[in-house]
């Protein structure tokens, strides 16, 4: 039996705000066609269109320049179907033989997080969670089950790990607890995982794991979703390649994880992480990261263990499609697109970290990374993973 720890559930420890300059450089170099500008999947339509830093209640996200070819670039806010936001280049025409656009945009983002507390015997039960909320959180998008092999399989295993509970934060643990005994990480993906494929082989980074988690909350009838953002690792430089697509950053390390609706007894709840691959006190063994307390995917997430910006968020639109669509696009066109990421501290604590960091991390890239903004900066890749054993 698993002893719950007494601890206060879902309150709130302040804070210190941290800032950060994030700068986002894409060139494009055109081979010997000209580039329409207007077609959805042209190199070019996606370098105009560039999803963009979220706003909440613990992040101010501000453009503070968007410049094309050096120039200051007229641009408007629009949202993608999730409701990310999304910056749109006012620009027309296309693209000549032999030439080059470059865009760059520069943010201030500023995070203040709260870290949670965790505590079962004040969790509400999945019946305490409103229909209303339930409903904008199903079985579509990424998590739609038509296509899986097997529904019914994994419906199976889905009810076989909650073992007949009814308090969230208790089905919560069952499902970590689970992963970390069965799920491998694994980073040498050329192309985001389906949730069927990262089922049945067992294994993925930490989007695919994150996607899987997401799935299974989803069928027990909890909202969850899946965030992607950048975690600040000062002294990180990598660069990697997929055909014709390159990639570089500096200072950066993207990453992934679940957010799940948690209820209180007696009324209200609250979205806490469910950091599955990099979490203060994870540590890899065998392939499987795991944790000496099971809270520890929560309190010590990256989101709250080290400094995290949200970038965007997978709701109910299958964006795994969406961007292999747009990467085969740029693989098949005569083009070059060379895309440069750097995060730099401003204030807060952050900003006494920009020291190499004292302790072991196993920062893991991978080989094959993919490097398009439409691919690789809204997934995952130069993720770090958990700390090894010492």
């Amino acid at each position: 039996m698993i002893l719950v720890p007494a601890l206060v559930a879902l309150l709130l420890v302040q804070g210190a705000a941290s800032v950060y300059s994030y700068d986002l450089s894409i060139t494009l170099a055109n081979g010997g066609a000209a580039i329409d500008c207007t077609e959805q999947y042209s190199p070019c339509q996606m370098l105009l269109n560039q999803n963009v830093f979220k706003n909440s209640s613990e992040q101010t996200a501000v453009i503070e320049s968007v410049t094309l070819n050096g120039a200051d670039a007229p641009w408007e806010l629009q949202t993608d179907p999730d409701g990310n936001p999304l910056v749109r280049i006012l620009a027309a025409g296309a693209i000549a033989p032999m030439q080059n656009a470059t865009l760059k945009i520069r943010f201030r983002i500023t995070m203040d997080r709260s870290q949670p507390e965790v505590d079962p015997a004040l969790s509400g039960t999945v019946a305490e969670i409103p229909q209303q909320l339930k409903e904008m959180y199903q079985l579509t998008g990424i998590w739609d089950p038509s296509g899986l092999e097997d529904p019914g399989e994994v419906f199976s295993l889905a009810e076989s790990i909650r073992g007949g509970e009814e308090n969230v934060l208790l089905i919560l643990r069952n499902l970590i607890l689970w992963f970390e005994e069965n799920m491998v990480y694994s980073y040498n993906n050329t192309t985001p995982q389906t949730v069927w494929e990262t089922y049945k082989t067992l294994s993925g980074d930490c989007d695919d794991q994150a996607n899987l988690f997401v799935m299974f909350c989803r069928i027990y009838g909890i909202p969850a979703y899946t965030a992607i953002g950048p975690i600040y690792m000062p002294g990180q430089v990598n660069s990697d390649s997929d055909h014709n697509l390159h990639f570089h950053t500096k200072d950066v390390g993207w990453h992934g994880w679940a957010m799940v609706y948690v209820p209180n007894r007696g009324g209200g709840g609250a979205w806490v992480p469910v950091d599955l691959t990099y979490f203060q006190g994870g540590v890899h063994k065998g392939g499987h990261i795991v944790s000496t307390d099971w809270t520890q995917h929560i309190r010590g997430a990256a989101l709250y263990w080290k400094d995290t910006a949200v970038f965007i968020e997978y709701i109910n639109f299958d964006h795994i499609s969406e961007y292999a669509r747009m990467r085969d696009a740029i693989i098949g066109s005569d083009c070059m697109w060379v895309e440069s990421h750097e995060m730099s501290p401003i204030g807060g604590p952050g900003y006494a970290e920009s020291a190499p960091l004292i302790f072991m991390l196993a920062l893991i890239a991978s080989a094959a990374a993919l490097a398009s903004s439409i691919w690789l900066r809204r997934r995952r890749r130069t993720e770090p993973l958990a700390q090894p054993p010492l």
